[in-house]
């Protein structure tokens, strides 16, 4: 499980780089000041969630196969999506009522912290 996170990280953060570029070249001439922000919100929860989910699965590499570190990666992945994908799609599609999955994505990050913490705190699975 830990390559699989390390490889979602990764891809969320190539995505980055690409919804970076739309930002820059496309979002910023299009749309006001209030969504472009809203945009670079989503940028900013996307890189620091796809560098969660990498520190997700090399820590455990490090302390080995826990439940809790699954459960974090996993929300951690689906709330980034949750969160950034709700606000990019908002800015790009110019429909606001996506907006209500935002607070389930960003319940789903703070749960995935939550969860990770945890299994740091505990320490090694027991075998």
């Amino acid at each position: 499980m830990n390559r699989s996170f390390v490889a979602l990280g990764a891809a969320l953060g190539m995505i980055y780089v690409i919804m970076g570029a739309v930002s820059d070249h496309v979002v910023h001439a299009e749309v006001d000041a209030h969504l472009f922000r809203i945009f670079n919100i989503a940028l900013r929860f996307e890189i620091g969630h796809a560098l969660g989910l990498i520190l997700i699965g090399l820590t455990a590499a490090h302390l080995g196969r826990s439940r809790l570190l699954t459960i974090a990666g996993w929300l951690m992945f689906a709330g980034t999506l949750m969160f950034s994908g709700s606000l990019y799609l908002i800015v790009l599609t110019g429909h606001p009522g996506l907006g209500i999955i935002t607070p389930f994505g960003g319940s789903a990050l703070i749960l995935s912290w939550l969860l990770f913490t945890l299994a740091v705190i505990k320490g090694p699975a027991k075998a």
